[in-house]
């Protein structure tokens, strides 16, 4: 499993391929999120022709239901997902920070509520790397510590601390186990809020520990789009050039192509299907809220001109508005198989647009249709 840059340099856009067993990902792109192993919305069978080609699921989710005994039974994360290109899983930690009123930290790890079973659970760096071992991804991500509060460096620098020390225990395991060449990359979790002395810190600390691939967390949780980029910033410079980069929960447009002219290869994020699941469409003019009283009798598709299955069905803005209403399955489907087309062409053009030369006029025309709040003002 390699990472091969073809164009571009540390902060910049740039182009580049990942190549696995299961598949070569063209960089850059973007994961869909198939949390507990299903996707929400689009059919699995669906991804491939509309350029997906690498998935995202949660280690410590799919280890609650349907658990790593009936997930191996069923083939591994590939068999249950029903996908056989490459899968990235998360290792928890994001979920320690957004179950914070269900968790209690701990140096050694977690102590998680199971979401299913409900009882206390260990959720250590250990366990997570074992639980990961045995779902087999091709890539599994360390467990770190996501700082509820990006802004406090008090907060942050304990965050680093013990991501590093959990960094270490996981990078030992894996390298007994054989490294990459046990059929598993292992990315490490770049942590620091908006502090570029801890994000430098904590990116050199785990280059020289030596890893497969790089991530930014503890960005995108609340903490506004200037401070987001700013971790970015803050990140990529102090990561090796010639290996992948990738950014945690991050997928609206106008986000996408800011952190790619920052130098990211990688993205996942739950939002553009589950905005489209609340009837909010992406289209080439912007965001349309479907339950607007103006689509009520509106005859367009989704978006006109997107060949994507939604629209190609010619079903209209004002029916899927009705059926939204009516609280049909339908409507959220389609929206949200629309909108990760959307963002599958997005990464497309950029991808060409890199090639091309022209990734600021394609950066400066979606700045346009989507912008900032700040920016209308």
């Amino acid at each position: 499993m390699t990472f091969r840059l073809i164009q571009g340099t540390a902060t910049g856009p740039r182009r580049g391929q990942w190549r696995s067993s299961r598949g070569t990902v063209e960089t850059p792109a973007f994961m869909p999120v198939a949390t507990r192993g299903l996707m929400r919305g689009p059919w699995h069978q669906q991804l491939a022709p509309m350029g997906v080609e690498m998935m995202l699921a949660n280690a410590f989710h799919l280890a609650s239901r349907p658990g790593v005994e009936t997930i191996k039974s069923l083939g591994g994360v590939h068999g249950m997902m029903g996908w056989q290109g490459p899968v990235l899983t998360d290792s928890g930690g994001f979920q320690a920070f957004s179950l914070a009123d269900q968790t209690q930290f701990t140096p050694k790890g977690f102590r998680m509520r199971d979401p299913v079973k409900g009882h206390w659970l260990d959720w250590t760096p250990a366990h997570a790397f074992e639980v990961q071992k045995e779902l087999g991804p091709d890539i599994a991500m360390l467990l770190d510590v996501c700082p509820a509060l990006p802004k406090q460096k008090e907060t942050c620098a304990n965050a680093v601390a013990t991501t590093l020390q959990w960094a270490k225990i996981q990078h030992d395991l894996h390298q007994q186990r054989g490294g990459s060449e046990s059929g598993q990359s292992q990315f490490a979790i770049v942590q620091g809020g908006i502090f570029p002395q801890l994000r430098e810190e904590c990116a050199k600390s785990l280059v020289d520990l030596g890893f497969d691939g790089f991530a930014i967390g503890g960005v995108s949780v609340g903490e506004g789009f200037e401070a987001m980029m700013a971790g970015v910033d803050y990140s990529t410079p102090h990561l090796p050039t010639e290996q992948i980069r990738y950014l945690m929960g991050v997928g609206t447009p106008r986000d996408l192509v800011e952190s790619v002219a920052r130098g990211v290869d990688l993205f996942d994020c739950v939002w553009p299907t589950r905005a489209g699941r609340f009837a909010t469409a992406l289209t080439v003019n912007g965001k349309l809220n479907l339950l607007n009283a103006r689509f009520k009798e509106d005859a367009d598709v989704i978006d006109p001109g997107c060949p994507c299955d939604a629209c190609a069905s010619g079903i209209p803005r004002g029916t899927l508005r009705a059926g939204f209403q009516a609280k049909e399955l339908l409507p959220s489907m389609m929206v949200a198989q629309h909108n990760l087309y959307f963002i599958q062409n997005l990464m497309q053009r950029i991808r060409t647009s890199i090639e091309g030369g022209n990734f600021e006029e394609l950066r400066l025309g979606i700045r346009r249709v989507y912008p900032l709040d700040s920016d209308k003002g």
